[in-house]
């Protein structure tokens, strides 16, 4: 697939995941997510809300085959993001999700959750 597609594609089909609840929230690196949320007071809820924002503008790389084996295709976003702890700069969060359809039609998963750079 082409890679300039491969996002508005990718987006398309996550936009009704997070409308029916039905992204999952499951960083395979639990504690490098849960630090730097804790640190930036996040909820899951929040990674949802910065996650409708992305755009095709934000992709990075993908889609890839998930290292695991496990059916889906794997696309990485860089959103721009201020920080609300000190010292309050933008940086570049490092969201990893990945959609794969089952039985029931698509499913998601957001795989990653932190600060770009901290991989």
């Amino acid at each position: 697939m082409d890679r300039l597609l491969a996002a508005p594609l990718f987006l398309r089909r996550l936009t009704p995941l997070l409308a029916a609840g039905k992204l999952e929230f499951k960083p395979r690196n639990w504690r490098k997510t849960m630090e730097f949320m804790l640190e930036e007071g996040l909820s899951e809820e929040d990674v949802y809300d910065i996650v409708a924002k992305l755009k095709p503008e934000h992709y990075h790389q993908g889609p890839e085959p998930d290292d695991d084996g496990s059916p889906g295709e794997v696309m990485v976003f860089f959103f721009p993001y201020r920080r609300q702890a000190p010292p309050k700069d933008t940086i570049l969060l490092y969201i990893k999700l990945k959609i794969w359809t089952d039985i029931d039609g698509d499913a998601g998963v957001v795989m990653s959750f932190h600060d770009e750079g901290n991989i």
